[in-house]
């Protein structure tokens, strides 16, 4: 009986693990299309409104849906304002120079996770990828603490970065190479960084039990959900 409980605990964790990997991959492959979408149409050049629209999606339905969450009356104005506005767009034909909007939704996510690491560098913090370390290990010995440390610097610098590098190329280059860096190169980028930084400390710190990507982004996905009642 004992045998055939934990063959089922068994299949049902296989079962588990298994649907949550088909839904990280049709999120990942949603994510990949709609950066392709994106990227087509700057390439094109003639989605002059539907290309920006689509690059401003994300953050007006973010929006949107936190103001519904707080507030619903203010939620509902501000989506039926959206879409007046986009019908307004299209019968009359105004289109300004809407492409201007293309970058705002990258630099906005790079500036917020550059907060979101960098903040937590601040005298008497926590640095976050400790705090994430701590959920995966519990306690830490004092070089693996101060590797953490320079882990969650390092990533606040390369979100910095990429914002920079994303606005200056919008603005010194033509759109196209913006959105091959913008919407081609990213994701590769923020997977290398991950990849990078994995080898390094295993070779850096062979003797430390160290755990799969998989698991790290469980306990990061962990401390998004956890909130950190110690921060003010």
């Amino acid at each position: 009986m004992k045998l055939a409980s934990a063959e089922s605990t068994g299949d049902v964790e296989n079962s588990v693990g298994a649907k949550r990997i088909m839904g990280v991959a049709a999120v990942g492959l949603v994510f990949i299309g709609y950066e392709a979408l994106i990227h087509w149409a700057a390439l094109s050049g003639h989605a002059t409104l539907l290309g920006p629209l689509l690059a401003t999606a994300p953050c007006l339905v973010i929006v949107t849906l936190l103001l519904l969450r707080t507030h619903r009356a203010a939620g509902l104005a501000l989506a039926g304002g959206e879409v007046i506005l986009i019908a307004a767009l299209y019968a009359r034909h105004i289109v300004p120079d809407l492409t201007l909007l293309y970058p705002v939704p990258g630099l906005s996510a790079n500036v917020l996770l550059l907060w979101m690491f960098g903040r937590t560098l601040r005298a008497g913090r926590e640095p976050l990828i400790t705090r994430v370390a701590r959920l995966v290990h519990g306690a830490l010995p004092p070089e693996i603490e101060r590797y953490t440390r320079h882990v969650t610097l390092a990533w606040s610098l390369f979100f910095g970065l990429m914002g920079i590098s994303s606005l200056a190329l919008f603005i010194l280059a033509p759109v196209q190479v913006w959105s091959l860096f913008a919407n081609v190169f990213t994701l590769p980028l923020i997977c290398a960084m991950f990849v990078c930084e994995y080898v390094y400390r295993v070779l850096r710190y062979p003797r430390f039990r160290h755990v799969s990507l998989l698991h790290t982004a469980r306990a990061f996905r962990q401390f998004v959900r956890t909130p950190a009642s110690s921060e003010s």
